[in-house]
């Protein structure tokens, strides 16, 4: 069996046990990391990455956010890549969408 720390960061696991249901949102992040793997897929050539270098955050009115840690987040940069996460939780089910979104190319400048 995997520990959670094998899935989700502290950050990840704080926020989830500070909701009202933390096993639905844990259910939600799991999902949009899966997601992100998938979306990612599609493109080929990204570098081997963890679950944790896949972290969901939340910004002030809660919308998740993916942010990227070590070599993956790097690549990101590098492939100029922008990426878009929506979760819905709700009694036993979870899902999440990731998008990545390509900015136009520009001389020697990189897309955050």
């Amino acid at each position: 069996m995997l520990s959670s720390g094998a899935l989700f960061t502290a950050g990840e696991l704080a926020h989830c046990h500070s909701r009202p249901d933390p096993y639905a949102s844990l259910a939600g992040l799991f999902s949009a990391k899966e997601a992100f793997v998938k979306a990612l897929s599609s493109l080929g050539g990204a570098p081997a990455h963890t679950f944790p270098e896949v972290e969901v955050v939340h910004g002030p009115a809660g919308q998740p956010r993916i942010q990227l840690h070590g070599p993956i987040a790097q690549w990101r940069l590098q492939q100029g890549l922008a990426v878009e996460v929506s979760i819905s939780h709700t009694g036993d089910l979870a899902g999440a969408v990731v998008v990545l979104l390509a900015g136009p190319a520009r001389s020697g400048v990189q897309t955050p």
